[in-house]
């Protein structure tokens, strides 16, 4: 499978994902992205329809009969079926760390945050094992549901996010899995993605008042696993 890169992203962006030690373990341990399956993040509204959307694929099924083959019911039911076929790796988008994301996902200061390209990312997976329709990395777009117009690919509704989230700065790596013609609700939580790690990790940065015990592990667990890069305290004031 390849990877569909947004036309907005540029090869040379720093991309950053932060976690907590037991994923950055798992990543090392694993040299795969875990892609979560999307009704299982926390904002429920992950993948709706917008409003013009929505109505659209309601009048649809309202239209079919009662012996189509098919078995999704409605555009509820076709939302749940996408959303358990639609696997996603969020990433933060910018120049330097950022002190909120370290405060959101670093719990008693002990956090972990990696550092790639958006180019480094696409030469460093094997997607070459996983099935589905589509692999996308793009940015995520933050409009309000009843502002998008028109009928989306359904994959893109996955790239949507209300307003309020804008200071994730977003990227994200999506697969769909999605089949109209055998669909299913009988998917996992996840799955892996394989990466190359040597190519694929620039940075390695703890939280900024991370332990020293702390910084001491995360820098043993990277050798371990066989990185070189020098494990290193974030900054303050980084927004």
């Amino acid at each position: 499978m390849k990877l569909s890169v947004g036309e907005g992203l540029v090869s040379h962006e720093r991309l950053w994902r932060y976690m907590n030690l037991a994923k950055y373990v798992s990543l090392l341990a694993n040299e795969c992205i875990w892609l979560a399956r999307a009704d299982t993040f926390r904002d429920k509204h992950e993948g709706r329809f917008p409003d013009e959307m929505r109505r659209s694929i309601e009048m649809a099924y309202a239209g079919f009969s009662d012996d189509d083959p098919s078995p999704v019911q409605d555009a509820a039911d076709f939302q749940d079926y996408l959303t358990k076929n639609t696997f996603l790796s969020c990433w933060h988008k910018n120049l330097d760390e950022n002190m909120v994301m370290w405060e959101i996902y670093g719990h008693r200061n002990e956090a972990v945050a990696i550092q790639t390209t958006v180019e480094l990312l696409q030469r460093s997976i094997d997607a070459s094992k996983l099935h589905g329709n589509f692999m996308i990395l793009d940015d995520v777009q933050y409009e309000s549901p009843d502002q998008v117009k028109g009928v989306l690919p359904y994959e893109r509704c996955f790239f949507l996010k209300r307003p309020h989230f804008q200071y994730e700065a977003e990227v994200r790596l999506g697969l769909d899995t999605y089949s109209r013609f055998s669909p299913t609700k009988n998917t996992p939580e996840g799955i892996e993605l394989p990466v190359s790690l040597a190519t694929f990790v620039q940075s390695v940065l703890v939280h900024p008042d991370s332990s020293t015990w702390f910084v001491e592990a995360v820098s043993n667990v990277t050798r371990k696993y066989g990185l070189t890069i020098e494990v290193k305290r974030g900054e303050h004031g980084n927004m």
